[in-house]
């Protein structure tokens, strides 16, 4: 028997760096929120301007969410990094449920980045698992069309949410159902599942071999290593750190406050 060779797998470094500096842009996102919407501070108002809801805030979600596709591209196994990111989720929502009726505010994450990219890691493990009755051009027809429908039913999300009565199976979805609650932070399915998707057919044309696809120079390259190394450490780690980012910024925040720096 001939010993199979091992492949020299490039990590990319690319695909981390994008994911660590849309997280980055997320986390100050985040503390401009707490500051105005739950510490009541008149800062920040630039948060309900045109540009910041309809272009800033879109764009880095499309590139984390591309980049978290594309990623899948390089995963061993989706079915458990999908379970694992569900768990993580679910908690989440047990969390902030939990802080929301303790504390008489609006804490609530009931579905968020975290349960969509559960939902689309597991949907293309199912998809992937096919493999076995579907050609590679088959399930990229499948995403395609995914992408497809997807991104045009999130379109008419908004006509939907006036015409349609929504409950609470619909609100992963776009729909919200009547007297909801206030949430912290809110990624329906529609349209933002299909950017993920999106990512992932990219993962498969642009990465199929697994390897960074910068030039071998400027992997070597200490200058653009020097720039890409904070923001790839954190993209490499970004579920440990989007997990514990909002605690620490409130515990910050209501420490700050306790002493009077605060408000």
């Amino acid at each position: 028997m001939t010993a199979r060779p091992a492949r020299n797998l490039t990590r990319a470094i690319e695909l981390d760096a994008l994911r660590g500096l849309a997280l980055f842009m997320m986390f100050g996102h985040h503390l401009m929120f707490d500051l105005r919407y739950l510490f009541a501070l008149d800062v920040f108002a630039w948060q309900e301007s045109w540009w910041f809801i309809n272009l800033m805030r879109p764009f880095f979600l499309t590139v984390f969410l591309v980049v978290s596709g594309i990623s899948s591209s390089f995963s061993r196994s989706n079915f458990k990094r999908g379970w694992r990111l569900l768990a993580v989720a679910l908690g989440f929502t047990a969390a902030t449920t939990v802080a929301s009726v303790l504390s008489h505010n609006d804490f609530y994450i009931l579905f968020n980045v975290l349960h969509l990219l559960a939902v689309g890691t597991l949907l293309y493990a199912g998809l992937s698992s096919l493999r076995w009755a579907l050609s590679q051009r088959a399930i990229d027809a499948t995403l395609t069309l995914a992408t497809v429908v997807i991104l045009y039913l999130g379109s008419l999300m908004p006509d939907l949410n006036r015409l349609v009565a929504g409950n609470w199976l619909t609100l992963p979805l776009g729909i919200l159902p009547a007297g909801s609650p206030g949430m912290a932070d809110y990624l329906p399915l529609f349209p933002w599942l299909g950017f993920f998707f999106a990512g992932v057919l990219i993962g498969r044309q642009v990465y199929a071999d697994r390897q960074s696809a910068l030039p071998a120079p400027a992997l070597k390259s200490t200058p653009i290593q020097a720039v890409l190394r904070p923001f790839a450490h954190l993209g490499r780690n970004s579920l440990l750190y989007y997990v514990l980012h909002q605690p620490v910024l409130l515990a910050i925040l209501f420490g700050l406050q306790a002493i009077g720096w605060l408000g």
